[in-house]
């Protein structure tokens, strides 16, 4: 697959918004999470890949297994090892926003 330059917008969207899919990136995706005051995005794992969550608004938790609890908030980034089985909770009285970014692991 080729891939060609583009430019999204972020605007409002429900829970998900897809960035970066099969469909317009060879190896690396993204989206866009809104979780609300209360809730977690739901306990998973991305297997090979790494993960980098860059927090946009709000505040919370990064639960990471093995790893222990992380605090996140506007501004701050989150990175996930490959393997780690993770749950992102929204602590503050808003929405907790953020982008995540995942790339298969090289194995280094």
């Amino acid at each position: 697959m080729e891939s060609k330059p583009f430019v999204l917008t972020l605007g409002a969207a429900g829970e998900y918004l897809p960035l970066l899919t099969r469909e317009n990136a060879r190896a690396m995706r993204a989206g866009m999470v809104t979780v609300a005051p209360g809730a977690g995005c739901g306990e998973h794992n991305t297997e090979a890949y790494e993960e980098m969550l860059i927090i946009l608004e709000g505040e919370g938790e990064g639960r990471l297994d093995g790893y222990g609890a992380f605090a996140v908030a506007a501004g701050r980034v989150l990175y996930i090892p490959p393997y780690t089985t993770h749950n992102v909770v929204n602590l503050g009285p808003g929405p907790l926003r953020y982008v995540y970014v995942v790339a298969p692991s090289n194995g280094t």
